[in-house]
């Protein structure tokens, strides 16, 4: 399959190292396995990544929109913003718990690979656009107070985040999520109005 024209060959590399770092870490996949499975040739990856670096932020990006889309569906159904609000929050930790590629890629090697500031960076900037949204949604609805949004999106986030990571980390993930969903929960009841 060598010589796979250009056209899809971006999406062939992003798989093919998706399915890799599924399996093993980011340090003990090499580009030579990349190409063997995505069947592009070493040019067409290198015109689409010039790293391992770059291919893996693009596999980051790409897992965790997916993951940010199933969690969002699932919340979509709530009642009222602050109840999708809340959706989101469990959502989040239940994925931290149970949503492998969550844990492997989006919370696991992400943050050696990306170096922490890299990482928060990425991470922030794709759930910033989610918990602003349901943060603005719930301030508009008077369900939360007219704090500036997106300090208040930020400041929940962060929290999130990091309960995510000690959920991900933990040898006992579902008392793990269960711990930090009482806390999250408290959290945003006690901003509710």
């Amino acid at each position: 399959m060598r010589g796979r024209p250009s056209e899809g060959a971006r999406e062939a590399v992003v798989e093919a190292a998706h399915e890799l770092f599924m399996e093993r870490n980011y340090e003990q996949v090499s580009t030579d396995e990349i190409l063997e499975r995505s069947g592009v040739s070493r040019g067409a990856l290198y015109h689409h990544f010039p790293t391992k670096l770059d291919l893996f932020r693009a596999v980051y990006v790409a897992s965790e929109r997916r993951v940010i889309d199933r969690i969002a569906a699932r919340a979509s159904a709530a009642s009222s913003p602050f109840e999708a609000l809340l959706g989101l929050a469990r959502g989040y930790l239940r994925a931290a718990e149970t949503d492998e590629e969550l844990r492997r890629i989006g919370l696991g090697q992400s943050r050696a690979v990306l170096g922490w500031e890299g990482w928060r960076a990425a991470c922030t900037e794709l759930g910033i656009g989610v918990a602003l949204a349901g943060v603005t949604a719930a301030v508009e609805a008077g369900e939360l107070p007219p704090h500036d949004p997106e300090t208040m999106a930020m400041v929940l986030l962060g929290a999130m985040i990091d309960a995510g990571m000690l959920i991900a980390v933990a040898e006992d993930r579902a008392a793990a999520r269960e711990r930090s969903e009482a806390v999250i929960v408290d959290l945003l009841e006690g901003l509710r109005r």
